[in-house]
């Protein structure tokens, strides 16, 4: 079997106050969409792929706070709608939150090993 993760932004649409009745399976309550929207095929339930994103996920799977994670966007866009630009852009992008992660990875190893030979 081959594992892939996926980085989706989700959105909860259920609005009591307009007569939706909410799901016995909702975990974490009304616009707090997971994994169990998936596997209960919600229908509330929508998502877009989150392109160009780096983040930090917790137990659950989940991004839990807002700053856990960037996307490329906003400010990082090039100024002028150029599309060869924004493709060198992100391409830079990429390099970098690759290196962020091997940087984080050789940084987490080197402190285990310090506080296992203690």
């Amino acid at each position: 079997m081959e594992i892939k993760h996926l980085l989706l932004e989700v959105y909860c649409d259920c609005e009591v106050s307009k007569g939706d009745i909410k799901p016995t399976y909702c975990l974490n309550g009304l616009n707090n969409p997971g994994s169990h929207c998936f596997e209960n095929e919600c229908k509330f339930f929508s998502y877009t792929n989150a392109q160009n994103e780096i983040a930090y996920v917790g137990i659950n799977g989940l991004v839990e706070q807002f700053d856990d994670c960037i996307g490329f966007g906003g400010e990082m866009e090039p100024e002028l709608n150029d599309v060869e630009l924004r493709k060198l852009l992100v391409s830079k992008w990429k390099n970098i939150c690759k290196n962020k992660i091997d940087e984080a990875y050789d940084e987490y190893m080197n402190i285990k090993n310090t506080i296992t030979k203690e």
